[in-house]
């Protein structure tokens, strides 16, 4: 018991160290087994051992009767479909069944397995995933890996738009720890701590981002009721209906990525912004079979009224008769109404103007039932004439104008200006760019409105195309800016603090891995956005830990062997040779194809070793990355690359021509550098970058194609990623199928592969992942050891290291803690920890400064008390002494008996003038009862004072001291005090003094000085 390991550069084999640790951990949990029988009197050696909660880590002891067939049997017995509720929530805990056969159903190994540290036996892919399928089929949806947080999606419990909001506080406890965690190592460190989750499309990164947000906010936000919190869910909620749709893979997909950025400053929550990475622009006007449109779209068609329906020229319309839309079959109407009245909710509390957005929502509907068609004239036919007015109305310009936008271009050539008509299939995607534009630049403005710190009114509009808020920053046409990359985009806050608990903790949600039939350049982006990811976190969790111990000289048990996905990633980024750099030559060249691209890919990348070619299709190629092989169709890479609109549909939307304020400002920056202007052949972005933050106020050039665009916000990502602490969240599906209660083997050991986590755990386990430098080391745990053996030198910090280790060590002997493998090694420059001895010393180290803080308040409390008590024991003594005279004193009674009293003489006093008759009589007349007197009058409210009525309060002088038997009085004779009333108590009077309320007698004060009245009217 309480045994510890310290290995330092050993030269024994792996294997024997290895067996060694295994032997010592057997023999000290058959020790620990055999004292718990003892203690509790019980042959039952298969129940569990005590837990010890070691800061959010859970230190568990199983028993030494681990016999798979047991574990099997036991799974069979106690996980039936009819023992589990499907209305569990995710990370809720289903209670056992309450009897068995053959099986005791007191001992499960796995469920109270809460870290894959301490499982015991060969570590291979087959344990981990036994150990995650029994703790999800107990309820445990998260298991933790040393740092690393694994999170299985169940496909039950909360849904998505209610994970933020809903009131269940134990919704998961992991996630509570991880939060409290977080916080807590942002205020002892005080560096800026980040959460990165990662997973496959449809594992619930979404979910457990919200839900985390959610722990936060509890804990250093002021909780769910705060106007901070309603404002953020309320965000959500509009930003969840404009980027989520249905894909192959998940029914309710998020389609751009989020980086939510929580500010703190004195250790709360002061301020949340959202940046959003990647739009999937193409799926609002052309989106998959079998897939969805935004699901914005469906839930307004369900939640309109129908005289809404009729003010934007949607009446009659559903999701079978616009174009855009009836490739996908809609879903239930009465949940897309109660989203869209939650949606509309948001706007409102957001400030934004409803009938602004639906103007813009409808118009892009109604656009794609616009259809330019050749009818061998000079003009284009149009099909679809009232849908082409009806979009004219709602955008606020003229149906002439929008037309001649749409079917004419601007060329500029050796700086001449013409005019041209286009063909039917150049003005039908020139529609479409301009349905697309406008739905990137409302998503935009709703994002920068909700980051912003001031609430305007919900009437107040958002602005025209001369509003001051209008971004500064001019959109260069494309032709004309470089292709060299842009500074940060999204500059995010850095790292500086001012005081104790500053700085920011951010939530990276981003796009997950994903394969569809048909996988276009959308789809490589968001893979090469996974794959950023996974680098960062080989990088973090491995590269960094085994490069440090390389370079110190220090020995692990096990060297852990992990696939780096470096090739496919450079494969994508390379300036010269990666697909993005070759995809963005080929986009400045006006005659440009996807045979040219295709040519280009296969001969500079023919020789990768992830990259392969297709024979079969000359425009398809397949890159493997590490989640597995993705086949591309490039047939329109490159007009997806280009991302561009002319400037003649832009012009029509200037202030002369537009009065519609809100679609001038979408176009803002565009219009600006047209200069009011016609135009001049220019060609702008359609989904802009966001605005340069506030705080740089630099006017930055876009990039000129989509993919450089997001390389570059990616590029910005990581470094603030690299400047904080990470934390990581790997998330898991538990089927392909999306069905609840299903536990998929073969989809979870894919996942568990690709995402590396028994390599994760070999590492925990094995090797040591906690790297501190001394003096960070001496700072962080100095109080395990005394002060009189700390040197407390710079210089001398690796003998610090040294004392407070092995005061640890004798910690650890005299603790109740279960039997780890606490080992360490020492460097040259940083103290080496296994994650058991690290986690053994938080646990130390808390209970330290808990005992510690216990200490320091009830010092501060006794000295309190100290230095109130001669005040408190005056104002005691004043009362027992008042008590004790009250009881001394007789007072006689109103109406005397009419018989005289003895005198204390013994002689009998004079018999009363007035007889019983008389006495009689004059109560009769008066109405007075002689057997019940009246009651005694309450006090007057006032004091007269020569013939003067002075009312409360007023101002006396004191007679002499009071207390008149003290050393030290209270009040002195001459003194003048402030009488606020009469006390409960006859003959005496409340006199405040020093914020306390003495109750005086009256004849100890006098209302008379230098013949004059003293007092205070009212």
């Amino acid at each position: 018991m309480g045994q510890s390991i310290q290995t330092k550069g050993t030269s024994s084999s792996t294997d024997e160290v290895i067996l060694l640790r295994e032997q010592l951990r057997t023999l000290s949990l058959e020790m620990m087994t055999l004292k718990h029988a003892i203690n509790t009197k019980g042959s039952n050696l298969h129940a569990p051992l005590p837990t010890t909660n070691c800061n959010g880590f859970t230190h568990v002891v199983p028993s030494p009767m681990q016999d798979p067939s047991y574990f099997d049997a036991y799974r069979d017995q106690r996980y039936s479909s009819s023992n589990h509720s499907p209305s569990c929530y995710s990370g809720c805990s289903c209670s056992p069944p309450s009897s068995g056969k053959g099986v005791p159903l007191t001992f499960d190994p796995y469920t109270d397995l809460q870290d894959l540290i301490q499982m015991s036996g060969p570590l291979t892919e087959e344990a981990v995933l036994r150990v995650l399928r029994h703790r999800w089929h107990g309820g445990e949806c998260h298991t933790r890996v040393g740092p690393v947080l694994i999170s299985i999606n169940p496909y039950r419990g909360v849904p998505l738009e209610q994970a933020l909001q809903h009131n269940r506080t134990n919704q998961s406890e992991q996630l509570h720890r991880l939060a409290a965690h977080v916080l807590k190592e942002l205020i002892d460190t005080g560096a800026s701590q980040t959460i990165i989750l990662g997973g496959e499309s449809g594992s619930g990164k979404t979910h457990t981002s919200q839900s985390l947000l959610r722990q936060l906010y509890r804990q250093a936000g002021g909780g769910t009721e705060t106007d901070t919190f309603k404002h953020l869910a309320a965000s959500f909620t509009v930003l969840r209906s404009l980027g989520c749709a249905k894909t192959s893979s998940n029914c309710d997909s998020s389609r751009m990525g989020h980086y939510i950025e929580v500010l703190l400053s004195d250790c709360a929550i002061y301020r949340t912004k959202i940046h959003y990475y990647w739009l999937d622009h193409g799926r609002v006007v052309s989106p998959r079979l079998g897939e969805r449109n935004f699901n914005i779209f469906y839930q307004m068609l369900a939640g309109l009224s129908k005289d809404e329906r009729v003010k934007l020229h949607l009446n009659g319309c559903s999701a079978h008769t616009l174009a855009y839309l009836n490739k996908s079959r809609t879903e239930n109407a009465d949940r897309e109404r109660i989203r869209f009245e939650s949606w509309r909710n948001g706007l409102a509390v957001l400030g934004i103007p409803f009938f602004d957005v639906m103007r813009i929502l409808a118009a892009i509907l109604l656009l794609g039932n616009v259809q330019f068609i050749e009818d061998g004239g000079y003009e284009l036919d149009i099909k679809g004439n009232n849908e082409i007015k009806s979009v004219a109305a709602l955008l606020g310009v003229s149906g002439v104008s929008l037309y001649r936008g749409l079917t004419t271009r601007t060329n500029s050539l050796k700086g001449q200006v013409f005019k041209s008509l286009c063909d039917a299939q150049t003005a039908n995607k020139t529609r479409d760019s301009l349905a697309k534009a406008l739905y990137c630049r409302t998503v935009l403005t709703i994002t920068k409105r909700l980051n912003s710190l001031k609430k305007l009114s919900i009437s107040h509009s958002l602005g025209s195309s001369d509003d001051s808020r209008i971004n500064d920053v001019c959109m260069k046409p494309v032709r004309q800016a470089s292709p060299a990359p842009s500074k940060s985009s999204t500059n995010h806050s850095s790292s500086s603090h001012g005081s104790i608990g500053e700085g920011f903790i951010g939530i990276v949600d981003m796009l997950g891995f994903e394969t569809t039939q048909c996988n276009r350049l959308e789809q490589l982006c968001v893979n090469h956005c996974s794959e950023t990811l996974q680098l960062f976190y080989n990088q973090r969790v491995f590269n960094r830990i085994q490069d440090t111990c390389r370079e110190e000289s220090i020995q692990c048990d096990v060297q852990v062997e992990y696939s780096s996905n470096r090739p496919c990633f450079e494969l994508v980024t390379l300036k010269e040779t990666g697909i993005f750099s070759l995809l963005s030559k080929e986009g400045l060249e006006p005659k440009s194809n996807s045979e040219t691209l295709t040519e280009n890919l296969n001969n500079k990348l023919q020789s990768h070793s992830c990259f392969q070619n297709e024979i079969d299709n000359k425009d398809m190629f397949t890159i493997k990355h590490s989640a597995g092989d993705v086949t591309y169709n490039a047939s329109e890479f490159v007009k997806t690359n280009r991302d561009v609109i002319n400037d003649d549909v832009i012009s029509i939307f200037q202030k002369h021509s537009c009065n519609f304020g809100f679609a001038g400002y979408l176009f803002a920056p565009e219009l600006k550098a047209l200069q009011g202007k016609s135009p001049k052949g220019f060609m702008f972005r359609i989904s802009p970058s966001p605005p340069p933050s506030e705080n740089n106020g630099k006017h930055e050039e876009t990039s000129s194609s989509l993919c450089q665009d997001f390389q570059v916000r990616l590029d910005s990502l990581l470094k603030t990623l690299s400047q904080a602490s990470p934390h990581f969240i790997r998330c898991i599906r538990s089927n392909d199928r999306e069905e609840p209660n299903s536990f998929d083997s073969d989809a979870v050991r894919k996942q568990i592969k690709h995402l590396q986590l028994l390599e994760t755990v070999q590492l925990m386990v094995g090797g040591y992942p906690r790297q501190i430098r001394f003096p960070s080391f001496v700072s962080r745990y100095r109080f395990l050891a005394r002060h009189k053996k700390l040197k407390g030198l710079m210089e001398k910090s690796l003998q610090d290291s040294k004392v407070i280790l092995d005061c640890f060590l004798q910690a650890m002997d005299q603790s109740k803690l279960p039997y780890l493998s606490t080992r360490w090694a020492l460097g040259t420059r940083h103290v080496f920890l296994s994650e058991e001895a690290w986690q053994c010393l938080e646990c130390l180290r808390d209970a330290r400064q808990h005992q510690a803080a216990v200490h320091i308040q009830s010092l501060t409390r006794r000295w309190i008390c100290m230095k109130h008590w001669p005040t408190l024991k005056a104002l005691l003594q004043t009362k027992l002494s008042n008590s004790k005279r009250m009881q001394c004193l007789e007072v006689e009674p109103i109406y005397e008996g009419i018989q005289s009293a003895t005198s204390s003489s013994g002689k009998t006093s004079e018999p009363d003038r007035c007889d019983t008759d008389i006495v009689q009589q004059t109560c009769s007349v008066y109405g007075l009862d002689v057997n019940h007197p009246p009651p005694i009058p309450k006090s007057r409210p006032y004091t007269v004072a020569g013939s003067i009525r002075v009312d409360f309060p007023q101002t006396r002088i004191m007679k002499c001291n009071y207390p008149d038997n003290s050393t030290e009085p209270l009040l002195q004779a001459g003194e003048p005090v402030l009488v606020t009333g009469v006390s409960a108590t006859r003959g005496l009077l409340i006199i405040e003094h020093n914020s306390c309320a003495l109750h005086v007698p009256y004849q100890y004060t006098q209302v008379k000085a230098n013949g004059m009245t003293v007092g205070t009217k009212l």
